[in-house]
């Protein structure tokens, strides 16, 4: 990644600086914890390698220094040690930062794998329902609006048993592509069930939620029209000017809409404000 190049390319300049400065300044004034700080950045964004060949630069600086700086007592065999030492110690940090930086992020890929549904890549139903809850306390004490949208697939039963599952999948891939694509960065959308999915908007009224879905539909229209699935969408959804109930009763109003739309023949959405 060029992000990585340019960090470790910033730690081979920072150390050649402190090397400079290790020379100005002499041997008497250790420059190691400064030698350390661009092996930790090296090692922690640029993984082992990038770490471990900062801590060679550095030694090697100091090395060159203190040989510049050596005094006519000091031995060649004790320079030698004390190089082969610091050398030990820059690169046990190195190895250090960067087994905690893949430490770190094998955990943050394991978090995001638990909430994730596998097949969408949207959050899976316990994940939404926890951001949800936290959007609705948030809106509940700053006294915001926040909208709730339930969608389900029409005829999408009809696709898994004329063409297959794994037909079906692939649709459902497309759908939250497009979900993901046409809402804003603050909303978040989750799969809560087989052809079922989500939306919360916080900090959106009535007339803000209409404009979305209004914009969700024709993506839709795009995305069938191009692809050839014959597949609309029924979509309840549930404008709160004020929070005045649970997420599941609030999930519940909006399942109640969307299955009204379904019974008006499917293809619409249908909208309520508490």
């Amino acid at each position: 990644m060029m992000a990585n190049r340019i960090i470790f390319s910033i730690s081979i300049l920072f150390t050649l600086l402190a090397g400079y400065y290790d020379y100005q300044t002499g041997v008497h004034i250790s420059m190691m914890l400064i030698y350390a700080v661009p092996i930790l950045v090296s090692a922690w964004y640029c993984g082992k390698l990038g770490g471990i060949i900062v801590a060679g630069l550095a030694a090697a600086s100091w090395l060159i220094v203190n040989t510049i700086h050596k005094s006519p007592s000091e031995s060649d065999a004790i320079l030698s040690w004390n190089a082969f030492t610091r050398l030990g110690i820059f690169c046990l940090i190195a190895y250090t930062a960067s087994l905690q930086a893949q430490l770190r992020r094998a955990l943050e890929r394991e978090r995001e794998r638990a909430n994730t549904d596998r097949l969408t890549g949207l959050l899976n139903k316990g994940a939404f329902r926890k951001l949800a809850e936290e959007e609705m306390i948030r809106a509940r004490r700053y006294d915001h609006p926040l909208s709730l949208a339930f969608i389900d697939l029409d005829n999408f039963k009809q696709v898994n048993d004329t063409e297959g599952h794994a037909r079906g999948d692939k649709l459902l891939q497309l759908v939250s592509a497009t979900i993901t694509d046409t809402i804003r960065n603050t909303d978040f959308a989750g799969r809560v069930g087989g052809d079922e999915f989500t939306i919360c908007f916080p900090e959106t009224g009535d007339e803000q939620v209409r404009k979305a879905i209004e914009k969700l539909v024709k993506a839709f229209d795009i995305m069938t029209s191009q692809s050839g699935w014959q597949v609309t969408a029924s979509i309840g959804v549930v404008t709160c000017t004020e929070i005045c109930c649970t997420y599941d009763a609030l999930l519940g109003k909006a399942d109640s809409l969307m299955y009204l739309a379904k019974g008006k023949g499917k293809n619409a959405a249908e909208f309520m404000t508490l």
